[in-house]
């Protein structure tokens, strides 16, 4: 891979990274635990603590998908960007363009 792609790839990872890092500040309270309050019915408490759950499964996401793209960026400074870490091929530039942060080819996938 040329230097011009990785430049390219380094940018677009640099982006999700800001992006995942915007998402979890502006979830942090959202995350937060639903606390007993009398104004709320049994049914609107309910309500409340399953978008917390969703909320909570998302943010999981995002900071796994944080940690790839760290990942990534640190593959790509140790010259190992876009190769499979199981077998070694070459990962196909169109998976690299949807999912710049992965790290194995579609067979090992």
């Amino acid at each position: 891979m040329n230097e011009k792609d990785l430049s390219i790839y380094k940018q677009k990872l640099e982006s999700m990274l800001l992006e995942i890092d915007d998402y979890l500040s502006k979830t942090k309270d959202s995350a937060a635990a639903v606390e007993p309050d009398k104004g709320l019915g049994r049914l609107s408490r309910m309500e409340a603590m399953q978008d917390q759950q969703m909320v909570l499964e998302l943010r999981r996401r995002k900071k796994r998908q944080l940690l790839e793209v760290k990942n990534a960026i640190s593959r790509i400074e140790q010259n190992l960007f876009g190769k499979c870490v199981f077998c070694g091929k070459k990962i196909s530039s169109e998976r690299l363009n949807v999912f710049p942060e992965v790290q194995s080819c579609v067979n090992c996938a």
